[in-house]
C-alpha cells in the first residue's frame, strides 16, 4: 500500500511539474494574448503585439512591435506604434494574489498619430474608451462603448508601476482641414510614477487610461504649438479657417492670432 501511495505521489509531482513547465514556458505567449485581448477591448481599437521576450529569473523583458489602431471614425492607419517596450518586474510579486509590482516600463521611440476631427481626437477617444472600460466613466462628451464578451476592466491581477517612461517619441499631427497634410514634431518625455500604489494596484485598463491621458495631453500641446509655428505656410491648405484670424490675412501675424487659429483647428 505504501509503495502504491509513493508511486501515486511521484506521478502527481510529475504532472504538476509538466503543468508548471508548460505554464512558464508559454508565459510570453499568454502575456501576448492578454495584451491583445484586453487592450483591444479597453481601447475599442485593434491592439497587436509581435512577441514577448521575458526572463523569469531577472524579471526583465521586452514587448516587441506593439501597435494600437484607431477607433471607428478616424482616417489615419493607427494611433501609436512602438518597436520595443522594456519592462522590469519584481519577480517576488508574481506569485500570490497581490498586485504585481513593475519597477519600470520604458516605452522607447513611440510613433504617435494625433488625428483631430470635428467630433474629437483619436487619442482622446481611445483614452475615454479605456476610462469607461476601467469603470471610471469617459469624462468626456463622447461616451465610450461598453466592454463586450463579458469582460470587465477589473478582471485579473492588478499592478503597481513604480516608474513609466515615454521617451524620444515622434508625433504626427493630422486634421481634416489640412486635407491630407501631416505635420510632425517630437513628443516630450513623459514620466509617470507609482501608478496604482495608493489604491492597492491598478487594472490594465486603469493603467491604459492614465498613460493614454498623459500622451493625449502632451500630444494636444505639441499639436497646437506645431500649428502655431507652421500656420503661415499652411494658409493655402486650411483656407477660410485661417482667414480673418491672422492679422493681415497672411502668415506674419502675432502669436495671439496664430495661436487662436491653431487652437480653433484642434478645438482648444
Amino acid at each position: 500500500m505504501a509503495k502504491k501511495i509513493a508511486i501515486g505521489v511521484v506521478v502527481l509531482l510529475v504532472v504538476v511539474g509538466i503543468a508548471a513547465y508548460f505554464l512558464f514556458s508559454n508565459l510570453p505567449g499568454l502575456i501576448k494574448a492578454a495584451i491583445e485581448k484586453y487592450g483591444t477591448a479597453a481601447t475599442q481599437a485593434e491592439v497587436t503585439l509581435d512577441k514577448v521576450d521575458l526572463s523569469l529569473t531577472t524579471g526583465e523583458g521586452d514587448l516587441i512591435d506593439l501597435k494600437v489602431g484607431n477607433p471607428k471614425g478616424f482616417a489615419t492607419p493607427g494611433a501609436m506604434s512602438v518597436g520595443k517596450v522594456a519592462i522590469k518586474v519584481d519577480t517576488s510579486s508574481v506569485t500570490g494574489n497581490g498586485p504585481i509590482v513593475i519597477h519600470e516600463i520604458d516605452i522607447e521611440k513611440p510613433s504617435v498619430t494625433y488625428e483631430r476631427t470635428d467630433s474629437g481626437s483619436n487619442i482622446d477617444t481611445i483614452q475615454q474608451n479605456a476610462a469607461a472600460y476601467a469603470g471610471g466613466g469617459s469624462g468626456g462628451s463622447q461616451p465610450a462603448p461598453a466592454a463586450t464578451s463579458g469582460d470587465s476592466g477589473s478582471s485579473g491581477r492588478k499592478v503597481i508601476i513604480e516608474n513609466l517612461y515615454v521617451r524620444d517619441g515622434e508625433i504626427g499631427i493630422s486634421h481634416s482641414l489640412l486635407k491630407g497634410k501631416v505635420l510632425s514634431a517630437p513628443l516630450p518625455t513623459i514620466h509617470l510614477t507609482n501608478i496604482g500604489k495608493n489604491s492597492g494596484g491598478a487594472t490594465p485598463a486603469q493603467v491604459a487610461d492614465q498613460v493614454l491621458g498623459a500622451i493625449g495631453s502632451e500630444a494636444s500641446k505639441v499639436s497646437v504649438a506645431a500649428l502655431e509655428k507652421n500656420l503661415g505656410s499652411l494658409k493655402g491648405v486650411v483656407g477660410d479657417q485661417v482667414k480673418g484670424v491672422i492679422p493681415g490675412g497672411g502668415g506674419g501675424g502675432t502669436g495671439g492670432g496664430i495661436g487662436g487659429a491653431a487652437k480653433s483647428l484642434f478645438g482648444k
